[in-house]
């Protein structure tokens, strides 16, 4: 059983001879957890050279990265972290399984990342310093304003953990994401802009950080130790030969394709930029995003006559994706009233982050998968939407 899906999925990723060769290798050479010398190392190196970072952890996926990252900085239990309201659920579980209590911040409407100035203030009422740790989610593969964020958090004796989920690639002020923070997540998920299903890695700067996290996700092992040597509580989060071959391929070739996904953004921003009832969200000059997804919202019109929903409909009808995107900020989720967890969940009821809840109301996600297809792809990717928005409203 799954979840029901209500719009058209694209199988993702496409396959492609280089894939194909390092998965038989890494099924071929009979080693297919991680070993010395192998893919998974080599992923690590090469995806942490890629972006600027250090050190990398390949994981098991991103929300154990997250919790990894979280815990290697030794933050108290009872501690709080701030997340947006905007974003998806792993966020806040990778610290409330620590013990650790999330603060919302609303998000910035254009580029839905953070509201730097929103943080500014939930960090100035924190006067008793309950708050340890910031979580950017660069949402969208759109960076988010890591500066401020960073001198924020710094003067709040705050750690800053980048929530790079969707972000594989993406650039702010000319520095790839995730090695900015004391740490980066990344995930490798199905539908990712780089995938192997399931899967993720914690990119870092910080060898203190690298080493906690290795040990952490080989069952509290350090390096060098023995095999029945355990230093730490910690588990089994390794990533296997088989997707880390399956991740480096598309690593290969990941700027040739980001080169396609950002041409076809740019008829994105043309052309669909120029509907009346449709605002294509812009982003910062000084960002270089990926384009996991180009987020647009509806206005009230399309809204009175079916919404998100009605359109997502109609487009997956003539063939293509449109993703409805959050239905209800974090603070709102059913999960966070679970009683073990013990929550502040009247403050959380009382809550009400005027941009996070617009943009469930009304922005929807152009995903990645739309945009590597070429140029004439894209502008009847465009017309299909247009002509869906004057079903809506005839």
């Amino acid at each position: 059983m799954f979840c029901k899906v209500r719009i058209l999925v694209r199988k993702w990723p496409i396959p492609n001879p280089l894939g194909e060769a390092y998965l038989i290798t890494a099924y071929r050479e009979g080693n297919w957890g991680r070993v010395p010398g192998g893919f998974v190392e080599t992923l690590e190196k090469d995806f942490a050279k890629y972006h600027d970072a250090k050190y990398a952890v390949a994981v098991n996926n991103a929300t154990v990265g997250l919790m990894l990252s979280y815990l290697s900085l030794e933050i108290p239990i009872g501690s709080y972290f701030v997340s947006p309201a905007y974003t998806f659920i792993a966020t806040i579980n990778a610290g409330i399984v620590l013990g650790l209590i999330p603060v919302f911040v609303d998000v910035d409407y254009e580029t839905l990342n953070i509201d730097v100035n929103h943080l500014a203030e939930v960090l100035e009422k924190d006067k008793e310093n309950k708050v340890r740790l910031v979580v950017p989610v660069h949402f969208a593969g759109i960076p988010a304003e890591m500066d401020k964020i960073l001198n924020l958090a710094r003067k709040h004796s705050a750690y800053v953990v980048e929530d790079a989920a969707q972000a594989h690639g993406s650039i702010y002020k000319g520095r790839k994401v995730g090695g900015i923070g004391d740490a980066g997540v990344f995930s490798f998920q199905t539908g990712k802009i780089i995938t192997a299903g399931e899967g993720g890695i914690v990119a870092t700067n910080n060898y203190e950080v690298y080493e906690k996290v290795w040990s952490y996700h080989n069952v509290g092992r350090k390096f060098d130790g023995a095999w029945y040597e355990h230093v730490r509580i910690g588990w089994n989060f390794r990533m296997t030969e088989i997707q880390a071959a399956i991740i480096l391929a598309q690593l290969k070739r990941f700027d040739d394709m980001l080169k396609t996904i950002r041409t076809s953004a740019r008829i994105i921003f043309e052309e669909l930029g120029k509907e009346e009832h449709i605002h294509v969200h812009r982003v910062p000059s000084y960002v270089e995003p990926n384009h996991y997804f180009i987020p647009i919202s509806i206005d009230n019109e399309i809204l009175k006559h079916g919404g998100k929903e009605k359109l997502a409909k109609l487009v997956s009808e003539k063939g293509y994706s449109l993703i409805e995107g959050y239905m209800m900020p974090l603070y709102k989720q059913q999960a966070l009233r679970e009683p073990r967890w013990k929550l502040p969940v009247e403050e959380y009821s009382k809550l009400y982050l005027k941009n996070s809840e617009e943009a469930c109301r009304r922005v929807m996600w152009i995903p990645h998968y739309e945009l590597i297809h070429g140029e004439e792809y894209t502008s009847k990717y465009v017309n299909v939407i247009k002509s869906a928005v004057k079903e809506i409203l005839k």
